[in-house]
């Protein structure tokens, strides 16, 4: 088994959102290696990336609510870093990756 049937095989494990931080540790590889297998994956049509889904920065702040205190954007403790979600394609008929095997 390769380190990417791992990796597929944890996401289908966690049914719903799970960090990169913990999944990277539950296979054992640093996240800079998990991005790029998730890369990898993406690429093959194995993950994708929800149309619908947020942008990596969303803005909470009004812009009013701090008035003349308003730190700036940099700084601003109303925004919220939102991470990049990745939904798993399912098919009965796809090869996984890493063993040519079909599921």
């Amino acid at each position: 088994m390769t380190v990417l049937d791992q990796l597929i095989d944890e996401l289908r494990a966690a049914r719903g959102p799970i960090r990169t931080n913990d999944l990277a540790r539950r296979i054992g590889v640093s996240e800079p290696a998990l991005d790029g297998m998730i890369g990898v994956l993406t690429a093959k049509g194995v993950l994708s990336v929800p149309s619908d889904s947020m942008p990596t920065e969303a803005i909470a702040c009004s812009g009013v609510a701090c008035g003349a205190t308003c730190v700036g954007l940099e700084a601003c403790p109303f925004i919220a870093n939102v991470p990049e979600t990745y939904t798993l394609v399912i098919e009965s008929a796809a090869a996984t990756p890493g063993t040519g095997s079909a599921e």
